[in-house]
């Protein structure tokens, strides 16, 4: 089983970067990034530049770019972290079903559930997070104080990505029969993680990644509603089959996980909550669709188990609910495979905006062509993103230029862009509509 999904992930990975090129999908993937490119030229995070999350995430992006300087080199990183949550979700999945094609199925599909699909292999702190919370699941589905322990430190890992991860990691212990071992675990790693930072780092790392993102702003209830229609379209096909496993879980082979898989969802879905801070977006998905994914295949399998149980008879409402499950799945993903700039199907009914693609592999590489006609030792004022595939500085050098512009106290930083005096005046700035988010 395991030579069989490394063949099916690999030829699934090795179509999705060519789907996907260099193409222009994520606003925060260029801000981080092009940070991690500044980190590794010698720059200060946090001192000469605003950061938005804690360190991991921009010294992985530097690792990777060390490796080799371009926006490859991040695809293969994250493509990666994606073969790690896919490998877990085939173990889940086998351990709950012991079905060897419902597994492998699952393994693949969650290379290609919606928002793993929209948001493939970009630098995010969701796509190292997803196997890390997932790791932190399993390991919490089995007996032992050692798995209870690693579960807890894999969670305090996710959360020094992202502080917000903190909902799904705790929900995962809180869900361990051994919690108090798993929760020392979250709790001790976590603080030593915040200790190291807060010594390495100092002050400005507060001032960034706490005091900044709380003076980033709200957003409206409008624009928050609109974004979980949007979350709810796209996850409702997982949660129709997750259901019906919940259902019929009597029929799984472990429990424990079960339980610790619905703690993860759970815990994941509760980020949904913080879309009400401004510029936050349903990148939140990432972390959410794996282990729904593993409770929608062992749906599949419950439901394959009744007919196989009940030949001769009509389908029974279940199989007809988890095949229209299955069909909206497949449609929503193929609409964005199809037409990434404009996937009607992906997009929940009577959006205001389509979440598609903002730039296609060719109209990037035509404004970054352009971008490096620029006078040498220039700056360019548009998308991070175009900056970073170009291979330019950013103005100011300030790729974050969301959190500088609405954060307070991050002055020092607008100060630097405004003043600087080396912007390529003729260089091309596309309206993506990504730095300000609008619901869809």
């Amino acid at each position: 089983m395991l030579v069989a999904w490394l063949l099916l992930a690999a030829t699934a990975l090795a179509a999705l970067a060519a789907w996907q090129g260099q193409g222009y999908w994520e606003y925060s993937d260029g801000v981080y990034s092009l940070s991690a490119r500044q980190l590794l030229e010698g720059q200060a995070l946090y001192r000469d530049f605003a950061g938005a999350q804690p360190p991991p995430l921009y010294l992985l992006g530097a690792g990777a770019l060390a490796l080799g300087d371009s926006p490859a080199a991040i695809r293969l990183l994250m493509a990666l972290c994606a073969a790690a949550t896919s490998l877990l979700v085939l173990v889940a999945v086998w351990r709950l079903t012991r079905r060897p094609g419902v597994a492998l199925g699952a393994a693949v599909a969650c290379l290609v559930t919606p928002w793993a699909l929209r948001e493939h292999a970009q630098l995010l702190p969701e796509t190292v997070a997803a196997p890390l919370l997932l790791g932190a699941a399993l390991l919490a589905g089995r007996p032992g104080p050692g798995r209870a322990l690693a579960a807890g430190i894999l969670g305090a890992v996710a959360v020094s990505f992202k502080v917000a991860f903190v909902l799904p990691a705790l929900a995962i212990v809180l869900a361990s029969r051994q919690r108090r071992r798993a929760l020392a675990g979250l709790v001790v790693a976590g603080t030593l993680l915040g200790l190291a930072f807060l010594l390495g780092f100092g002050e400005p790392l507060w001032a960034s990644v706490v005091t900044g993102q709380a003076q980033t702003g709200r957003a409206t209830l409008q624009y928050v509603t609109g974004l979980w229609a949007q979350a709810g379209w796209n996850a409702a096909g997982l949660l129709v089959l997750a259901v019906l496993a919940w259902r019929g879980r009597g029929a799984l082979a472990d429990a424990d996980l079960a339980r610790s898989l619905l703690a993860a969802a759970l815990g994941a879905l509760l980020l949904l909550l913080t879309l009400f801070k401004h510029g936050s977006w349903l990148t939140v998905m990432v972390v959410a669709e794996p282990p729904l994914l593993c409770l929608a295949a062992c749906g599949v399998a419950v439901v394959l188990g009744e007919r196989g149980a009940n030949r001769g008879r009509p389908w029974r409402p279940r199989m007809l609910a988890a095949a229209a499950a299955v069909v909206l799945l497949v449609a929503q993903v193929g609409s964005l495979l199809a037409a990434p700039a404009d996937p009607a199907l992906f997009t929940r009914p009577f959006a205001d905006s389509r979440p598609g693609r903002a730039l296609s592999d060719a109209e990037v590489g035509r404004i970054a062509a352009a971008i490096r006609r620029c006078p040498a030792g220039s700056t360019y004022a548009g998308p991070p993103y175009l900056a970073f595939v170009a291979g330019r500085a950013i103005a100011g050098s300030q790729p974050d230029q969301f959190m500088i512009d609405n954060a307070a106290n991050l002055g020092r930083f607008r100060r630097a862009v405004r003043d600087d005096r080396t912007v390529c005046a003729t260089a091309p700035v596309p309206s993506t509509g990504l730095r300000d988010r609008t619901a869809p």
